[in-house]
């Protein structure tokens, strides 16, 4: 068995694969880049909206409330800022190892045959995430457990989004430099938000945070 971290795309996003696969099935006389763009910048939003704008109803409290929505439109800004950096006029050979990265490693189907956006975890990424998010339950709760497998969910999915979505763009020196510090900027806005939120939410938010990362994490057949 393996263990994949995904999430069920927006209607927006599905329509925007199904253009991209159309339009790179059909041989079009077509820019592929605007496309690759588009659909990049809403796997984003969707990844953002997954991650954290969901945890927003969990807080109870309303200035907490307020204060993780400027984290998240922080965090929101700075992936738009570094993809607006990355993204621009490529020809369509140089196009497409992206659309290709988006298909074969940044998708897949869940055991309802059900298309997910996310991937394949390591072993260990994946025993400290299921570990983590076991250790809250209504009977028990490890705050530190679950943080260090929160962490890992965010860290692991920066680093399949950004890192290695990035070694498909044809980028000068510059701009490969800036993939990192841009990472880090964003991973840093996450872990604030963790810290944020974790510390004084109580037990049964805990759970309820717990319960609504859960379906994120897909053990299936290899």
């Amino acid at each position: 068995m393996a263990h994949y971290f995904g999430f069920v795309p927006s209607d927006k996003l599905k329509v925007l694969v199904k253009e991209a696969e159309q339009v790179v099935a059909s041989n079009e006389k077509v820019d592929y880049y605007p496309y690759r763009d588009a659909l990049t910048h809403q796997t984003a939003r969707d990844l953002t909206d997954s991650l954290l704008v969901g945890l927003v109803d969990i807080i109870p409290n309303p200035e907490r409330q307020a204060s993780m929505r400027k984290v998240v439109g922080t965090i929101e800004r700075a992936t738009d800022t570094l993809l607006n950096i990355l993204l621009g006029k490529e020809n369509n050979k140089e196009v497409l190892p992206s659309f290709n990265f988006l298909r074969d490693h940044a998708t897949f189907i869940d055991n309802e045959g059900v298309e997910r956006v996310g991937f394949k975890l390591s072993e260990a990424d994946a025993k400290t995430i299921v570990e983590g998010f076991a250790a809250i339950t209504p009977d028990h709760v490890d705050r530190a457990k679950f943080k260090t497998a929160l962490e890992t969910m965010n860290e692991e999915t920066l680093t399949q989004f950004i890192s290695r979505f990035s070694e498909t763009l044809q980028l000068g020196m510059i701009k490969r430099k800036s993939v990192p510090v841009a990472k880090s900027a964003i991973d840093k806005g996450m872990s604030m938000a963790l810290n944020k939120l974790l510390p004084d939410l109580p037990d049964d938010s805990l759970n309820r945070l717990a319960n609504y990362y859960r379906p994120f994490i897909i053990e299936k057949p290899e």
